[in-house]
């Protein structure tokens, strides 16, 4: 009896020890804290019903409560409200968790949040809801909410002709979406800027107004559902060619911006020498003679019905007489020496930035083509007086100092110019945290610090050392063009061999590889995979080994006793 007591006692201790090993896995398997938003997106000011389920119960001798925040900065349940939270509005305080776990409540989207350490205004975009207990800022539960904003356009100029080049800028919006931009409800293209707005809502895109009548018109910018209107003044505008001409030249005139079929007439020094009709979108275009008058500068009108009118300026040049010169003495041949001269409108400036060059004493109706870098960025043909004028955007390159060509295959003047660029700036990092100890996978996160009209890449450095010396880098990534970067387990378990603490850090890189400072050093240490030592291994052998033998035992004395 005593030994089957002590073989009873054994196997409770088995038991227990299997138990106690387990119970952290069980644990680990628990409901965890859930919430529940309706609706899930809406306006400042809206009612938002919020609702929690397997939350601490409270009991007939302890109560339970929980604080709710609404904040715009992301965070992970396990991160602190006061630590990676510092903005928010704390929209209910001491609510009571029932004897299920459960709460209900509701609250209205804030317009500002201002309980943290920064006041900021709420717009159009993502926010978080975070859940804590009372008596912890550990945040439990996490939620995204959709703010629809209330977005703000404004223009650069506020009237002008068909065709003028438009910058909307606009702010309010939602993060990171598509932007459509409508003229009097027709969608027009956005030809320079963003095309989407930037991680505050924000954008600036350049649209052309399209032909269509003189007076009022909306310009409509859509942001996902979110919208904004402003008002844009079309004028009229004429076009005269040739602009200079003896008398009896045919001159042609064009105008945009005029009332909807509406006639108009033409004015040459206050005669009427022309009338024409204007399509729906306000448009016309008319020819007519010189009459007979005197060189000299003149004016040209043109007025609709409705008094809409613009003018230009036409010169009348005397006729030219052919008169017979005698032929001169030979004279020796010599070569004929070309001046030319080039003006650039900056010598300095960023990449994608305009740049005007003109220039003269080119070949009559030659190629022009100006070289930065013996790159050709722009080409032009020259007048029959020799001069030129274009325009080009200035490439991706490193900042530094570069040949600009101006060449026509016979004339070649250089210059040097400047590429200016404003490196990335250094990016914050986010994860790992300074110091923690992580189990692959490993998630590495940092802020962008591009934009739409400035994009960076990145590159992640990790090291045994701080200095991230030669011999001492372990992993390096470049070309990252997301915000994270996850490594893997198969790089990550090669990296848990060293029991040290290892450092990363990041850096961006723009245009051109124009690159940014490196951030500080980050210190973790990737955790070892669990192993049994030795010691264990054998205990727990012995144990059943003991077990066994005992069984046996037991069993061929109950065998003997019966036979």
């Amino acid at each position: 009896m005593k030994r089957i007591k002590i073989f009873r006692i054994l196997v409770v201790t088995i038991f227990l020890s299997l138990l106690v090993m387990a119970l952290p896995t069980s644990l680990s398997l628990a409901a965890s804290e859930d919430i529940d938003l309706d609706p899930e997106e809406g306006e400042i000011g809206e009612e938002v019903e919020i609702s929690g389920d397997n939350f601490d119960e409270s009991t007939s001798t302890t109560d339970e409560f929980v604080h709710i925040y609404f904040s715009d900065e992301e965070a992970d349940e396990g991160d602190e409200i006061d630590d990676e939270v510092e903005n928010y509005e704390k929209v209910e305080s001491l609510l009571w968790i029932d004897e299920d776990g459960t709460f209900d409540a509701s609250f209205d989207v804030p317009d500002e949040l201002t309980d943290g350490e920064d006041d900021v205004t709420v717009t159009g975009g993502t926010y978080y809801i975070y859940v804590t207990y009372y008596d912890n800022d550990e945040i439990v539960s996490v939620a995204e909410f959709t703010v629809i904003g209330e977005g703000e356009i404004e223009v650069d100029v506020e009237e002008g002709p068909v065709g003028t080049e438009l910058e909307i800028t606009g702010s309010g919006f939602p993060d990171d979406e598509a932007i459509t931009v409508e003229y009097d409800s027709d969608e027009v293209d956005i030809e320079d800027g963003d095309d989407e707005t930037d991680g505050d809502g924000e954008f600036a895109s350049i649209i052309l107004i399209p032909e269509s009548i003189a007076g009022e018109h909306t310009i409509r910018v859509d942001v996902n559902g979110v919208e904004a209107e402003i008002e844009f003044t079309v004028e009229p505008e004429i076009i005269v060619s040739p602009t200079s001409g003896e008398a009896g030249t045919e001159v042609t005139v064009s105008g945009t911006g005029y009332g909807k079929r509406q006639e108009v007439v033409i004015y040459f020094d206050d005669d009427g020498v022309a009338t024409e009709t204007t399509d729906s979108s306000g448009s016309f275009a008319a020819a007519f003679d010189l009459p007979d008058l005197a060189a000299g500068i003149y004016e040209i009108d043109v007025e609709d019905d409705d008094d809409n009118s613009d003018s230009a300026k036409f010169t009348i040049i005397a006729a030219t007489t052919e008169t017979e010169e005698p032929e001169p003495a030979p004279q020796p041949t010599a070569p004929q020496s070309s001046k030319t001269a080039i003006d650039i409108s900056s010598t300095t400036a960023e990449i994608g930035s305009s740049v005007v060059v003109t220039g003269a004493g080119f070949q009559p109706g030659g190629l022009v083509t100006i070289k930065l870098d013996g790159e050709a960025v722009a080409s032009v043909a020259a007048e029959a007086s020799g001069i030129f004028a274009t325009v080009f955007n200035v490439p991706v390159r490193t900042a530094g100092d570069y040949t600009l060509t101006v060449t026509d295959g016979v004339n070649t003047n250089e210059l040097t110019f400047t590429v200016d660029v404003e490196p990335p700036a250094v990016p914050k990092p986010l994860l790992p945290q300074m110091g923690v100890e992580l189990k692959p996978p490993v998630l590495f996160d940092w802020e962008s610090v591009g934009s739409g009209d400035s994009p960076v890449t990145y590159t992640l450095q990790i090291a045994t050392d701080s200095e991230f010396s030669v011999g001492k880098l372990l992993l390096e990534e470049d070309e990252l063009l997301n915000t994270e970067y996850t490594l893997a387990k198969e790089k990550a378990a090669s990296l848990n061999m060293y029991d040290t603490q290892l450092y990363w850090r990041i850096r961006a890189v723009g245009e051109g590889d124009n690159t940014g400072d490196w951030t500080g050093a980050g210190e973790f240490q990737v955790a070892k995979p669990f192993s049994m030592p030795g010691w264990a291994i054998y205990t727990i052998a012995g144990v059943v080994g003991l077990l066994l033998f005992l069984a046996g035992y037991f069993t061929g004395r109950r065998a003997a006793y019966y036979h």
